[in-house]
């Protein structure tokens, strides 16, 4: 696990959250929901819903794209894939995922 998502995930645990696995990879979940994944090209995924503004301020980070897991084509639209370039916006964001569960 990359530190900086460990450091996300430390904190946000520490806020209710539990940390999981989706497909081998590590995740973070309130109750039964995903909100987060740290993606196998080590993107940060978050689940800000479409129509939020935090849906759109991320999707204006250079690098940032609605998510496709794994490269399928399918895209999630309710989530955002955030490079590792911007993992400064990686906790604001994953904060913002976690409130709208």
């Amino acid at each position: 696990m990359p530190s900086e998502f460990d450091a996300i995930a430390v904190d946000l645990v520490a806020r209710g959250a539990s940390l999981g696995q989706m497909m081998g990879h590590p995740m973070l979940k309130v109750g039964s929901s995903m909100f987060a994944a740290y993606t196998g090209d080590g993107h940060l995924a978050v689940k800000l819903g479409r129509s939020s503004s935090e849906h759109a301020e991320a999707l204006e980070l250079p690098g940032a794209a609605v998510w496709s897991p794994g490269g399928s084509g399918r895209q999630f639209y309710d989530w955002v894939s955030l490079p590792p370039e911007q993992e400064d916006h990686w906790m604001r964001f994953a904060e913002a995922a976690r409130l709208k569960v």
